[in-house]
C-alpha cells in the first residue's frame, strides 16, 4: 500500500510538471509578447580579464554588450538587459541574483579569449554540463527540479547551435566547437544559459578584428541575429 502510495505521489509529480510548469511558463511569455535576456559582460573593476598590451577584456566585453543591446532590441518582443552598464567590480553572486529580477528567459555571458601561444583563433561556445545535474534519489519534489533542469540544460544546447550558427559568419569555419563546461555563473540556473568566448585577444587577426570599431559592430550583429533566432523559437514565433 505505501508503495502505491508513493508511486502515485510520483505520478502526480510529473503530471505537474508536464501540464502545468512548462505550458504556464509559455502562456506567461506570450502574454507579454517579451523575451528577455539577460546579457552578462564578464569582468569589470579591478577585474581586467585577459590583457594583451593595451586591450583588456572588461573594455571588450562592455562595449560588445551595449552594442548587442542595442541592436537586438530592434526586434519588437526582444528586451535585452545587462548585469552590468560600466567598468564596475560585479561579483558571481550579483550575477545570478540578476537573473531573477530581469526574469530572465536565458543568459549569455560575453568573453574574449587568449592563449595557445597566438595561434588559436575563433570563437567558443560553453553550455553547462549535464553531469553537474544530480537526479534526486526517490524524492519527488528533486525529481521535479531535475526534470527542469534538464529542460534548461537541453535548451542551452539549442541556444547554443543558434549562436554557432549566426557566428559562422563572421568567423568561417573557426568555431571551436559546442563545449560542456562547469562555469560557476551557468551551474545553478534554471534557464538556458550560455559562456561565449568571442576570438583570441593573443591572435593578431582577431585582435585587430576585436579591437577595431567595425569588427566590433559585425560581431555584435551578429550575436543579436543569433538571440533573435533562438527568441523566435523560445518564444514561439514572435
Amino acid at each position: 500500500m505505501r508503495g502505491k502510495l508513493m508511486i502515485y505521489r510520483l505520478f502526480l509529480s510529473f503530471a505537474v510538471v508536464a501540464m502545468l510548469l512548462f505550458p504556464l511558463a509559455e502562456s506567461g511569455r506570450s502574454q507579454s509578447r517579451e523575451f528577455v535576456v539577460l546579457l552578462d559582460a564578464a569582468h569589470g573593476g579591478d577585474d581586467n580579464g585577459v590583457i594583451n598590451d593595451s586591450l583588456k577584456e572588461k573594455e571588450l566585453t562592455l562595449i560588445f554588450a551595449r552594442l548587442i543591446r542595442e541592436e537586438a532590441q530592434k526586434s519588437p518582443g526582444l528586451k535585452v538587459i545587462l548585469t552590468r552598464s560600466q567598468d564596475r567590480n560585479v561579483p558571481t553572486a550579483e550575477r545570478i541574483r540578476a537573473v531573477g529580477t530581469a526574469k530572465a528567459d536565458c543568459l549569455l555571458s560575453l568573453h574574449v579569449n587568449a592563449g595557445f601561444g597566438g595561434k588559436a583563433s575563433g570563437y567558443e561556445i560553453y553550455f553547462p554540463g549535464f553531469n553537474n545535474n544530480q537526479a534526486g534519489k526517490g524524492d519527488s519534489k528533486a525529481i521535479i527540479r531535475d526534470m527542469a533542469k534538464n529542460k534548461s540544460l537541453n535548451d542551452s544546447v539549442l541556444f547554443s547551435q543558434d549562436m554557432q550558427a549566426a557566428l559562422e559568419a563572421v568567423f568561417p569555419r573557426k568555431g571551436r566547437g559546442l563545449r560542456e563546461a562547469p562555469f560557476p555563473l551557468l551551474a545553478g540556473l534554471d534557464i538556458p544559459a550560455l559562456t561565449l568566448e568571442i576570438g583570441f585577444a593573443t591572435n593578431p587577426d582577431d585582435r585587430k578584428l576585436v579591437a577595431a570599431e567595425e569588427g566590433q559592430v559585425t560581431i555584435s550583429r551578429a550575436i543579436a541575429s543569433g538571440l533573435r533566432q533562438y527568441s523566435r523559437k523560445a518564444g514561439k514565433g514572435f
